[in-house]
């Protein structure tokens, strides 16, 4: 050191250790004050309501020997290495330290009243205005109050400048707080804080019931006055978080029932915002006061937040600990903070309280872009009433609804948020909203930000708040499933408001992701577009922690209230935005998003289990149901789900069957899912005669075969020994995905005989019900458009058994044999009791019997399920009068004129409504050339007619009734079975030729799995014919031109079009 640097060096140490010699004396000087008999004798008491002189002076000493103390503390601006040091000494010099004083002035200046006078009431122990005075303080008791928590607000906010300075080592903050935080403890104010706010704001409360005459709040400035100084501790715990974290678990009993005792005042809080409850008022007491009381809500979301970041900061921690192997005790310590109810609380409060200003901004999105489409519909509806073009157009809005496009930037979301039952989950309820609007405001450039920069704040605050939130309740739900004893059993993210209050949170932030990539498309500038893609990714992030919140959310009801389901209002109020809500990230994954897909394993793990998350919402948490492979399985509240909201229903179900995500092993509960679906659906009129809904089933239907055929191509291009370790991919956790995937081909026969099959089944029940309605009555629009959704599905599933069995062939009996020797057929359900991704293995109903143990016998199970299948797509068909009966059957004759008589209604009425009605494509009934296929196809009809002929056992008797010996488990051939399944696949595959379909991609032979359905995908239309079938892609329509030229040409010639 240069020898001229050495004075003034020494002179820096000489005041240091002069500081800290005065801020010791004036320490113990106050400690000394505060322990002598009268003055402790005055404290132990509330403050008198007329002092003696004596009493008096005592309350003046205290003054100034406090007002000697602050003015020889550190400050935190400017902290130093001896800023620790010195505190240390303050700290330790007060044996009853300042707390002391200021706990028994605070809990007096608001018990004691003074008696109301003819204007407005106030206090008498405490002039409010006085309060915040920066100079002298004529009013003792007051001027005591004011110093003493001046004090410590000071001591607060220099240690937390001691933790945030690296010259003065973060090692010291840790001690300095939990010398703090004991002697706030000790001295009693911290166990009375709860007395003093509720009588604070008893007394606020009660001078607002006084003046409400005169339109004036209640004055809250004593209880900001206290919440002031929480947030200072609050603040104080954050650098100890950061820079001393092994001193944790002395502060943390402490910090919880701070945590705790904050929380309780919110209910204390006023439920009307002051702003709102002084309008019209034009004289108020004083300004000083107004502008004080305008933000009691403020200031406590104020608190709130540093308590966030603190809680942020610990959930970090834990999660850091616990990968490296850290102190046990601080670990429970930190969960058994998180854990407590008064932590989930704050945390559900600061998530739903920006809920409003995103809302907003969706709102206003969506007004924007409808303006827009009706801006560009509005010539093109102009041209169009203007042109006697004879060509074929496509609507502008009819491509969309059928093909499931779901813009989620444009779906209307309830406002959940206003609910009653979710404001009085909020500490003030609407009030406590509008403040955290003027927060974000403030914190975003002095409040003269954009609404795009006040939005990323917010989102911003969410991808804080959230995965928090998720901790604190997997750990509360993981005690109590252990039985351990709680402090509390509400917990108040686990009612219906606050799963609403989710969905809504959840279906913003799917829009918002969607709408943040559309900009994203649209921007030029590198350093925009670097910008929009940092605002994508917190977007994603939010969308994908509010799923994991939902998940934890239903297993957490589940467990809690023991019950089969979620609560019955939340499936009745909000069970379209269940549903919407679960699709949303599998959508957003599908049209782009690629990063939600590859955060980590772990979200993945949490996309893939979105239809079991809808089945334990719906079912329950239950093996036995989680399936759905039985059609008689219970479903309960899933079908009435189903049945409300079959669009919705329908295109969850298509997502999640072509996510990249979707492995093997998921696939049965989709089936499962779809299952519910038709089996809820089919026999209602209304919803058949609904072109979307049908669209939407038919697109669902063609996903999960598609997806069906690429595993089977996959298992049977996998090597031997994939499939080969009997009995031990049961026992191994880690063999079973793999497994499954080799051993798929059992599955196949399982989802004909439980999904395909039945669905014929049902249809052809809604067949016959449509046709008798129709022949009683006069036939209307809506029966024919029912009838022509039936041919719809009909001919998708007659499709799906050419691609299943072409898939199968290709794969070989060898293959399928040896899968079902594995007994690899397992599914998925939720773990009872599992707060995480947690899912255990379920077997599914197996594929055959095991005494059918050779390749021909197991061949020959799979081509009976294949028949039957086709019997009833066959039957379904006689009754719409697209297949020509046998001449056994004459009775069923006037059904069938019937079904033909509504077809021929259903064409000439959508020739009447398009001559009549420029808007007439949306009023058409849509594929309705599908009942007409036996007059537009000679080769159709041959082909039901050399089939007839050949098997007329097949239009006698059910196969399950002629081979119930095969299927029951006898080890018998039949060499009749073979060619009837040959000829069965055969005949299907010429129904698949000679009718084009509109909804889904016509080519057979298609195996991608781009957009959000199989619909939305298929959206191009021929370019070769004026047929309406759409492809996927231009490869795909090359493909198969060939096929589908000859069904153009024949259609054509019989004046029909493909609609």
């Amino acid at each position: 050191m240069p020898p001229t640097e050495q004075p003034l060096l020494q002179q820096q140490q000489q005041q240091q250790q002069q500081q800290q010699q005065h801020a010791e004396d004036a320490a113990r000087a106050l400690s000394s004050l505060v322990n002598s008999a009268s003055v402790a004798q005055l404290l132990q008491q509330p403050p008198p309501a007329a002092p003696t002189a004596q009493q008096h002076n005592m309350m003046l000493a205290c003054l100034l020997a406090l007002q000697k103390l602050v003015g020889v503390l550190p400050r935190a601006s400017e902290p130093c290495a001896s800023t620790g040091q010195t505190l240390t000494d303050a700290l330790h010099g007060l044996d009853c330290p300042s707390g002391d004083g200021c706990s028994a002035t605070l809990q007096g200046s608001v018990q004691c009243r003074h008696p109301a006078g003819l204007g407005l009431q106030r206090p008498e122990l405490l002039d409010a205005d006085q309060l915040a005075a920066t100079g002298r303080c004529p009013h003792a008791l007051t001027a005591l109050c004011h110093f003493s928590k001046r004090c410590l607000v000071l001591t607060a906010v220099t240690i937390s400048g001691v933790g945030g300075s690296s010259g003065s080592g973060g090692a010291s903050v840790g001690t300095l707080a939990a010398a703090m935080m004991q002697q706030l403890e000790q001295s009693g104010l911290l166990p009375s804080l709860p007395a003093i706010l509720q009588a604070a704001a008893g007394l606020a409360t009660q001078q607002s019931q006084q003046q409400q005459q005169q339109q004036q709040p209640g004055d809250w400035r004593v209880f900001m006055d206290i919440l002031d100084l929480l947030r200072a501790v609050i603040h104080m715990w954050h650098y100890v978080a950061e820079s001393n974290p092994a001193m944790l678990r002395t502060l943390l009993p402490a910090a919880l029932l701070l945590l705790q005792q904050l929380q309780a005042a919110g209910p204390l809080l006023p439920a009307a915002s002051v702003a709102s409850s002084t309008a019209g008022s034009t004289a108020p007491s004083s300004s000083g006061s107004s502008s004080s009381r305008d933000v009691i809500h403020e200031v406590y979301f104020a608190v709130q937040f540093d308590a966030l970041q603190v809680v942020f900061e610990l959930e970090r921690l834990l999660h850091r600990q616990g990968s490296d192997g850290g102190s046990v005790l601080l670990l429970e310590a930190i969960c058994k903070l998180l854990r407590d109810p008064a932590v989930s609380q704050l945390l559900l409060q600061l998530l739903a309280a920006h809920i409003p200003m995103l809302h907003a901004a969706h709102i206003a999105h969506r007004h924007q872009q409808q303006q827009q489409q009706q801006q560009q519909q509005a010539p093109a509806a102009a041209s169009q009433r203007s042109s006697s073009s004879g060509l074929v157009q496509e609507q502008p809005g009819a491509a969309l609804e059928p093909k499931q496009q779901l813009r989620a930037d444009l779906l209307p979301i309830p406002a959940f948020h206003q609910h009653q039952d979710v404001l009085q989950l909020l500490p003030g309820g609407r009030a406590y909203m509008e403040a955290a609007v003027k927060n974000a405001e403030r914190n975003t450039a002095g409040g003269g930000a954009s609404e795009a920069a006040k939005l990323q704040l917010v989102w911003q605050r969410k991808h804080l708040c959230l995965p928090v939130l998720v901790c604190s309740l997997r750990s509360w739900l993981g005690a109590q499933f252990a039985g351990e004893a709680l402090s509390g059993d509400d917990v108040a993210v686990l009612s219906p408001a606050a799963v609403r209050l989710v969905l809504e949170l959840q279906l913003l932030a799917a829009a918002e992701l969607q709408q943040q990539c559309s900009a994203g498309q649209q921007q030029q500038q590198q350093q925009q577009q670097q910008q929009q893609q940092r605002q994508r990714s917190d977007r994603a992030a939010v969308l994908l922690q509010t799923n994991n919140l939902l998940q934890v959310q239903i297993r957490g009801a589940l467990q809690v209230t023991r019950s089969r389901c979620l609560p019955p209002e939340v499936l009745q109020q909000a069970g379209l935005q269940l549903l919407q809500a679960l699709a949303a990230p599998l959508q957003q994954l599908q049209l782009g998003a690629s990063w939600l897909g590859g955060m980590s394993r772990d979200w993945d793990d949490c996309l893939r289990q979105q239809l079991m998350a809808l089945s334990a919402a719906a079912v329950g948490i239950d093996p036995l149901l989680d399936g759905f492979l039985a059609p008689d399985a219970p479903g309960g509240r899933l079908l009435t789900l189903a049945a409300a909201h079959p669009e919705a229903y329908a295109a969850l179900v298509d997502c999640y069957l072509r996510s990249p995500l979707t492995e093997s092993l998921y696939v049965i509960s989709a089936a499962g899912g779809l299952i519910n679906l038709l089996a809820a659906v089919l026999d209602r009129e209304e919803v058949l005669g609904s072109s979307v809904a049908a669209a939407g089933m038919a697109s669902a239907l063609t996903s999960l075969v598609k997806r069906s055929v690429q595993f089977v191509t996959a298992a049977a291009g996998m090597p031997r020994s994939a499939a080969q370790s009997p009995g031990q991919s049961a026992a191994c956790a880690s063999d079973y995905r793999g497994l499954s995937a080799a051993c798929y081909p059992e599955t196949v026969p399982v989802l004909l005989s439980s999904l395909l099959r039945p669905a014929a089944f049902w249809l052809q029940l809604a067949a016959i019900t449509i046709c008798r309605t129709r022949s009683s009555s006069s036939s209307s629009r809506g029966g024919s458009q029912a009838a022509a959704s039936i041919a719809l599905l009909a001919v998708v599933l007659a499709r799906s058994v050419v691609q299943l069995s072409d898939a199968m062939e290709a794969a070989g009996p060898q293959l399928l044999l040896r899968a079902v020797r594995e007994r690899s057929g397992y599914a998925l359900s939720w773990a009872p009791g599992g707060t995480d991704s947690s899912v255990q293995l379920m077997h599914m109903i197996p594929a055959g019997s095991p005494a059918q143990n050779t390749q021909e016998q197991q061949w020959q199970l799979w081509q009976l399920a294949v028949l039957s299948t086709v019997q009833q797509v066959l039957l379904c068909l006689r009754e719409l009068g697209v297949a020509a009966l046998p001449v056994h059957a004459e009775p069923q004759a006037g059904l069938v004129a019937a079904a033909a008589a509504a077809a021929a209604a259903a064409a000439a009425a959508g020739s009447t409504e398009a001559a009549s009605s420029s808007s007439s494509g949306s009023q058409q009934v849509k594929w309705s050339h599908l009942l007409h296929l036996q007059e537009s196809s000679a080769e159709w009809a041959a082909a039901v007619a050399a089939f007839r002929d050949k098997w007329p056992i097949l239009w006698e008797a059910e196969v399950e009734q002629r081979y119930a010996a095969v299927l029951d488990g006898a080890a018998v051939m039949v060499p009749a079975i073979q060619q009837q399944f040959a000829d069965a696949v055969k005949l299907c595959r010429t129904l698949v030729a000679a009718a084009p379909l509109p909804v889904v991609c016509n080519n057979p032979s298609c195996g991608g799995f781009a957009g959000v359905s199989e619909a939305a995908a298929s959206c191009k239309a021929c370019a070769g014919c004026r047929c309406r079938c759409r492809y996927c892609s231009a490869a795909c329509q090359k493909g198969d031109w060939k096929r589908h030229k000859g069904a153009c040409k024949r259609m054509a010639a019989a004046g029909q079009t493909c609609l």
